[in-house]
């Protein structure tokens, strides 16, 4: 007797803190509904789909209501989640959403929330609440489902996230200062970035292993580009005399840039300073603007000088770096006969007689990046030490930024957030070149020297650019 009394109380307790939890727990209801369901014939019950599509609507109205933009179902989150969720502990939802993020790294904002409920009727409404709160930043959501206390509750895990779309030029010039998503191409890092389109010249740097493997910037319209895409080869109509050596088309295309290419700072350059700052007004010039401009910074006239060397069949680099203690400045090297020539755009006048081979005339110059029509070229390790070698395969690591940083399918637009995961930094220090007239740099040939090769004065608008070659001087 006194056996079957405990067991009764027993049994009684537990029902009874069954009754209390479930109360407390609003399952009362739950309950109710899922009695309700199972007494209905098959057919009619209330599915898991059907819960997820009620769900997605109910969050969508209610941002319609509020002019918001609607969320879409991202299926990649989604199937993260439901291989996820059945380990996740919900208790506490601080990890779980790091979790998240941490698992999908394309999302660095992002909310959860938890329900549970023996109907999924009585589980819809469990998120009515946090329908209605305003989230405008979001922009993706996913739903999982689970199963608890075998089979006799569902349990559902929401999570809204602010899914960055990938970095593209394109992209940043249409952006409202937006963050974006990228993968570094060594080290295949995620990370996030925020860019601000007032530095007109950046370089993406990977947070992880500290590489460059981007650079862009602005043209002259505010457009960004990746910096091998202003080589369009571009070449003014011209004619050289015949059977002139590679060395001597060299000179003559390198005098005619120099001396058509007035050196101008960007209108940001602070007054009275020889380098120009990143400022908002600063921009790239395509090839063809700058002949048409007759004027130019040092990655103005280096472009040109390039693009039409390029055009001719040399091996040309463009490079962006340091020049000393000066700060960031932009040349040329050009490849004949494994002879490396370090070409200045902004300098005195080039001389033939003492051609500028890049291992005597450029220690004090260290490139950070070089780019060609194709692709740029960073350094194979993080911390190089310059050995002043512009070709080496081993220092240097070719890059395809239009072939290797592709698009998001699923995201065309996200809008503007607010945390910010750096991953960037300026490329070119100053912008611009040092005033000729302010710096001479040894190796290069005065204004006094021998000026045969020079184009001279050519007429705007002029279709040919004609010179006699006089055969260049053997040193």
């Amino acid at each position: 007797m006194n056996s079957r009394l405990i067991t009764w109380l027993v049994v009684s307790a537990v029902l009874l803190a069954g009754g209390i939890a479930a109360f407390k727990e609003g399952w009362l209801n739950g309950w109710k509904m899922r009695l309700s369901e199972l007494m209905t014939s098959p057919g009619a019950q209330y599915s898991a789909a059907k819960f997820r599509l009620d769900l997605v609507d109910q969050f969508n109205y209610s941002r319609m209501a509020n002019k918001t933009p609607t969320l879409r179902v991202d299926p990649e989150m989604e199937a993260w989640l439901d291989k996820e969720f059945p380990k996740i502990d919900t208790t506490d939802l601080n990890k779980v959403t790091e979790l998240v993020q941490d698992g999908m790294p394309r999302y660095y904002r992002v909310s959860v929330c938890s329900a549970s409920s023996p109907s999924l009727r009585e589980l819809l409404q469990r998120f009515h609440e946090y329908a209605h709160r305003a989230q405008p930043e979001m922009t993706h959501m996913a739903i999982a489902l689970r199963p608890r206390a075998s089979g006799l509750m569902h349990e559902a895990l929401l999570v809204l996230g602010q899914r960055l779309r990938d970095f593209t030029p394109e992209a940043l010039s249409q952006s409202g200062d937006e963050p974006f998503f990228s993968t570094c191409v060594h080290c295949k890092q995620p990370h996030f970035m925020k860019l601000s389109r007032a530095q007109r010249s950046m370089a993406l740097e990977c947070p992880k292993c500290h590489r460059k493997y981007a650079v862009i910037a602005a043209d002259s319209a505010g457009r960004f580009h990746y910096v091998n895409e202003f080589l369009t080869g571009y070449a003014p109509p011209a004619v050289f005399a015949k059977n002139q050596s590679r060395v001597q088309q060299l000179f003559t295309i390198w005098s005619a840039v120099h001396a058509n290419c007035r050196y101008t700072n960007d209108p940001g350059a602070k007054a009275g300073s020889s380098f120009a700052k990143p400022e908002q007004t600063d921009c790239w010039q395509f090839a063809d603007e700058t002949q048409r401009l007759q004027r130019g910074d040092c990655e103005d006239s280096s472009i040109f000088l390039a693009d039409w060397l390029m055009s001719r069949g040399f091996q040309v680099r463009v490079a962006l770096g340091r020049y000393g203690d000066l700060g960031g400045h932009a040349w040329c090297v050009v490849k004949i006969d494994d002879k490396e020539y370090l070409l200045e755009s902004t300098e005195s006048r080039p001389d033939p007689s003492d051609p500028p081979l890049a291992s005597r005339v450029g220690s004090r110059y260290v490139p950070e990046v070089l780019f060609d029509r194709f692709a740029i070229y960073v350094p194979t390790r993080a911390t190089p030490s310059w050995k002043g070698d512009y070709w080496s395969a081993n220092a240097w690591t070719r890059v395809e930024p239009r072939a290797e940083l592709g698009g998001d399918p699923i995201l065309a637009r996200a809008p503007a957030g607010g945390l910010v995961k750096m991953g960037t930094q300026n490329l070119l220090e100053s912008g611009a070149a040092p005033d000729a007239s302010r710096l001479n740099r040894g190796g290069f040939a005065s204004p006094a020297s021998p000026t045969f090769l020079n184009l001279g004065t050519i007429p705007s608008g002029s279709k040919d650019w004609r010179q006699s070659m006089v055969p260049l001087r053997t040193p």
